[in-house]
């Protein structure tokens, strides 16, 4: 259950009257089950130049309106991989399937916003935590880039995706002719001990990256990865907007907003006075301090007198990454009694919830997917102001609100 604060006061007609209240490593450098990566290896193989081969198949890569990619992502060097399917679209539009403790989470993401759903399982030990926590199980959470391991628009946008690996020094001057899953490849191995892509020796397309840290442009750190791509048709990029519209529109006004750790900072307080007229207030705070963005908290408040009855108040307000923030809200009973001296006794207790997505967001980010539509369609999406060096400005690299 979520965390409820209660609390008690007493009230008058007149006078007043106050109380307070197992880590697996992503086998990037060698084969899997049911392929033949790295066929060839051990003998005399065929090779290329890389570098030709390479910058082919990156300009290629960056001028795709939309990738498909399937295969393993793990957050860091050590950390348990996760399976993920996703569509990723040249502005950053992505959807798709991540999977944690072995069940299965939708992702969704656009406009600089990223939201997942999935059953209870999935949460366990991903470090997310929120006042409403408990029912983020089913519901659209919104989270970021590094709670979801991936941000897709930062580093699986086709442009952004080959501005990462252009920019990674090539480790040999010669690309290795040999198999993958049947499939001509010539095998490029840039810097580092796991780093490597293979491009199709027919199309000139990369078929796959194995990555031990995809950096996107600015950030410190990365995912690790292990995928396998393709250009999307159009028809996968109908689907992909098909469904972003359909989630914003219907699914995303209960959402809820993990970005921030947000919870009390000390003990809420009720007081009554004359009235009998009861105000709650206190101070939430961004308790981990690791947050980002800024999330919509709300406060719900119920009164209650056995005499008088019900009554109740909410109030909702906007919290920063590292901040705090005071939150308050009334009822006045209007009621002075036969005498004006008598005393109730009011009970009240309060829920904090967040909120992913206010009315005036929901608006703008229907309008911002249909935008982003017209231009992967129209060849456009990577051609606009730049952002991130690639010619274009992914969603999930946006300003956070």
């Amino acid at each position: 259950m979520a965390p409820v604060s209660h609390s008690k006061a007493l009230g008058r007609g007149r006078a007043a009257c106050a109380a307070a209240g197992a880590a697996l490593v992503l086998g990037l450098a060698g084969c899997t089950p049911g392929t033949d990566e790295g066929e060839g290896e051990g003998e005399q193989a065929e090779t290329v130049a890389a570098a030709p081969v390479l910058e082919e198949a990156l300009t290629a890569l960056a001028a795709y309106p939309a990738l498909t990619t399937t295969g393993q992502v793990a957050a860091s060097v050590g950390e348990v991989p996760q399976e993920v399917s996703l569509t990723v679209a040249d502005g950053g539009a992505a959807q798709g399937t991540v999977s944690a403790n072995d069940l299965d989470g939708e992702l969704v993401g656009a406009d600089g916003m990223l939201f997942l759903r999935a059953p209870e399982g999935f949460w366990l030990d991903r470090g997310v935590f929120g006042p409403d926590s408990d029912e983020f199980p089913e519901q659209w959470v919104r989270v970021t880039g590094e709670q979801a391991w991936i941000d897709p628009a930062a580093t699986l946008a086709p442009p952004a995706l080959a501005q990462i690996l252009g920019g990674m020094e090539v480790a040999s001057p010669e690309a290795v002719t040999e198999k993958l899953d049947g499939v001509l490849t010539h095998r490029v191995d840039l810097a580092g001990e796991r780093n490597r892509l293979w491009i199709n020796a027919e199309t000139g397309q990369v078929e796959r990256v194995a990555i031990e840290e995809l950096v996107p442009e600015g950030a410190e750190s990365g995912p690790q990865v292990r995928l396998d791509l393709a250009e999307a048709d159009d028809a996968a990029v109908e689907e992909l907007y098909d469904g972003l519209s359909t989630v914003a529109g219907e699914g995303l006004e209960m959402s809820r907003d993990a970005r921030i750790d947000v919870t009390w900072d000390g003990q809420p307080s009720l007081n009554c006075g004359e009235g009998p007229d009861c105000t709650w207030s206190g101070v939430v705070h961004d308790q981990g301090g690791t947050g980002s963005g800024s999330v919509t908290v709300v406060m719900d408040v119920d009164f209650s007198n056995d005499e008088l009855g019900d009554k109740e108040c909410s109030q909702t307000a906007t919290l920063e990454a590292g901040g705090s923030l005071e939150l308050a809200c009334s009822v006045d009973y209007g009621f002075t009694g036969e005498t004006g001296d008598e005393v109730y006794d009011v009970n009240a207790e309060s829920r904090l919830s967040t909120r992913g997505l206010t009315g005036e967001r929901q608006e703008e980010l229907l309008a911002a997917i249909e935008e982003q539509r017209e231009a992967t369609l129209s060849g456009g999406a990577g051609e606009g102001e730049a952002t991130d060096g690639t010619g274009a400005e992914p969603s999930g690299q946006a300003t956070e609100d």
